[in-house]
């Protein structure tokens, strides 16, 4: 099929978003299991340093390496160029401005395709990347044509770190011709391997280059505060004919590629796609689900287990976030239990469990696996017990349970005698007290220059809800093993009777932490719903509404909670500028999309009102056309209208939404618009 029929793509875009800035804004992402990825606009600017056609895994899942920026593509047709990139340089100017020319954009399930119009001929691109390896593909196929159409392809390389951005400086490899391409080869140094790139296509013409591009100006690093001027190394040109009607694959990859039949791959990655969606519990039917499962496999990656065997595990984000244990276990019901995926998800949880330390797990992987870990998560280990009990319900495998239950023990009998950074339950009421000065242990984890933005030093709600909810779980899971849970049991009473004394009166909803430094914080924030969400195991109905309407009242926006009141004088209703500007905003107003899913369990568990939860996931139908293309963006700014910010795809944020329609009655995605008729957009 070599075109998209307009009723199956959920994300599509005519010439009014293609050829305008829009087209500089919407981004795409692709991925290959093992933390390497692809991704752009959708008019071709680099915006970011994270920008390119093939960015490798190659100590992955954190370590990653850009290697193909751009292939610059250029038709040549009936006598006339048309330049199809687009680039803008420090002066500001875009050229050439290849999204002139660009009729449609849209996304083939997870697909990015795009199709340029120019005189009487219609060229069209798919690209995507081959699970498992570090290769990317790009499926051209001239559509129309009265005559042969020759193509240019800009080979533009570097090898640097993703997060880095290159300089004519730069260390550049020895090219090759291989059959049908050429090679890259960069010498080893002392921080970096030997490593090679291979771009081929059938019946390509090769022409050397050797050229430094320099003064690329990437607008959205400049907007965030950082250095914001590039270079790419122009190896090489490969040139091809093609015929109309004809297709050809141009792949890009560390390892030499054979030859194959052009449409192979692009089968195999179509049949992949399906699979995912055949094997989905939430709701497939829709569109917009359908793309929330394909966005959320983009997070699930390998990672080498200690014993050197392939665990799983799940990408906070992209594209600069590495693995985070918090985001690992609040994802994994969504994006592997709702989905299908529970193998996976058992495998994921056994990974994590390897890097269990004194009942913590590391708060983050680094990007160098020499780099030690770092154990600051004070909920990480609480939410894999939840997480643990939750997959086993599915599973029942007892033998997969019985191989994490001393790891599971020793969190709990950890966070009772002490653990690191004054973790400790308290013994006057059995909750559960952490933190210490310069360091953050819970989700709003900012910090300036050593100074923590959002200091909860004493007894955080939500964590003292994942405390009882992680004692409750020990209690179900210690019965299925055969073995005694009454003191889980005992400490989950205890904990249940204290939790009182988080109740503000004055307010009508719960305290932030109580008993720090300063006494209790009386912020209002969205934390207390994740004790809401808990239902009669921590708070009566009523206090359990008082929360839901205090927070729909004062945090909540079409595109999820704002992480403080704004009538509260530390609050920020922008998140946008430099780092420091960022991060001060960060968890002071900010909205989070991931927070809608212990909001939509309250409300509903004290309403019932499915009507409502439809029209919270409406919102975000809406935002997988305006960020991140069919995937869900890290942060919103607290003020309308709410501009998306941080990193355009992440992971909790897709599976909160995945969770939350699987775990409701269908009928609460039946409102969800199953196509945008905005301006622009195919209907």
């Amino acid at each position: 099929m070599r075109h998209a029929p307009l009723a199956t793509t959920f994300v599509d875009f005519g010439r009014v978003v293609c050829n305008g800035d829009e087209a500089f804004t919407r981004e795409w992402l692709v991925t290959n299991g093992l933390g390497g990825y692809a991704a752009g606009t959708i008019g071709g600017l680099r915006t970011r340093r994270y920008h390119a056609l093939l960015i490798a895994a190659t100590n992955g899942p954190a370590a990653r390496t850009l290697l193909l920026g751009e292939c610059a593509p250029c038709a040549i047709y009936r006598g006339v160029r048309y330049p199809l990139a687009a680039s803008e340089w420090s002066d500001r100017s875009i050229a050439p401005q290849g999204h002139l020319w660009l009729q449609r954009f849209y996304l083939e399930e997870s697909i990015p395709v795009w199709q340029w119009s120019f005189a009487d001929a219609l060229l069209e691109r798919r690209l995507f990347m081959v699970q498992g390896h570090n290769t990317v593909c790009q499926h051209w196929t001239l559509l129309q044509a009265s005559s042969a159409l020759e193509l240019e392809l800009g080979i533009l390389v570097d090898r640097r770190s993703h997060h880095s951005l290159g300089s004519v400086q730069g260390a550049t490899p020895i090219i090759s011709k291989v059959e049908r391409g050429v090679s890259l080869q960069w010498s080893s140094t002392s921080d970096d391997p030997e490593l090679s790139l291979f771009v081929q296509c059938d019946r390509s013409v090769p022409t050397p280059t050797g050229v430094w591009w320099h003064d690329y100006h990437l607008r959205d690093d400049a907007a965030r505060g950082y250095d914001s001027t590039d270079a790419l190394w122009h190896a090489a040109t490969l040139s091809l004919v093609m015929d109309p009607g004809t297709t050809s694959l141009l792949t890009a990859s560390t390892a030499a590629q054979g030859s194959v039949a052009a449409d192979a791959p692009l089968d195999t990655e179509r049949a992949r796609l399906a699979a995912l969606t055949a094997a989905n519990r939430a709701r497939g039917d829709f569109p917009a689900v359908r793309q929330l499962l394909y966005a959320g496999d983009q997070f699930v990656v390998t990672r080498t287990r200690p014993c050197g065997s392939a665990g799983r595990s799940i990408l906070a984000g992209y594209p600069w976030f590495a693995d985070w244990s918090r985001d690992a276990m609040f994802s994994i019901p969504g994006l592997l239990l709702a989905s299908g995926r529970l193998a996976e998800a058992q495998l994921a949880i056994s990974t994590y469990a390897d890097f269990l330390d004194h009942g913590m797990l590391p708060n983050r992987f680094p990007d160098h696996p020499t780099d030690a870990l770092e154990y600051n998560a004070v909920d990480a280990p609480l939410l894999m017990i939840e997480a643990t009990r939750r997959t086993f319900a599915l599973s029942h495998d007892l033998v997969w349970l019985r191989s994490l239950w001393a790891g599971l023990q020793s969190i709990i009998t950890a966070y009772t005698a002490g653990a690191r950074h004054g973790i400790a339950v308290d013994p006057r009421d059995g909750l559960l007290r952490a933190g210490e000065l310069g360091v953050q242990l819970t989700w709003m984890d900012a910090m300036i220059g050593g100074r923590v933005i959002t200091p909860r030093i004493g007894k955080p709600v939500e964590i003292n809800a994942f405390w009882q909810q992680a004692l409750r779980a020990m209690t179900q899971l210690a019965l299925a093993l055969g073995e005694s849970g009454d003191e889980y049991a005992a400490a989950a009473q205890r904990a249940q009777t204290s939790f009182g004394q988080f109740w503000n009166p004055l307010q009508s909803c719960c305290f932030d932490v109580i008993d720090g430094p300063h006494g209790n914080d009386a912020s209002i924030r969205p934390n207390q719903l994740f004790a809401a969400a808990c239902g009669d195991a921590l708070l009566p109905v009523g206090q359990r509404r008082a929360i839901v309407d205090v927070c729909m009242t004062r945090l909540r926006t079409p595109q999820g909670l704002r992480t403080l009141d704004p009538a509260d004088r530390a609050y920020r209703g922008t998140y946008r500028g430099t780092p420091v500007e960022r991060d001060e905003a960060y968890h002071q107003g900010t909205v989070w999309p991931w927070l809608f899913a212990p909001l939509i369990f309250s409300h509903f568990g004290v309403y019932g009102d499915r009507e409502a939860i439809a029209d919270f996931m409406a919102a975000f139908a809406n935002h997988l056309r305006e960020a991140g293309l069919g995937t869900v963006s890290e942060v919103f700014s607290g003020d309308p209208p709410h501009e998306p910010g941080g990193c355009f795809a992440q992971a909790w944020s897709v599976a909160a939404l995945l969770e939350a329609l699987h775990e409701l009655p269908p009928t609460s995605v039946d409102a969800l618009p199953p196509h945008n008729t905005t301006n622009g957009h195919h209907t």
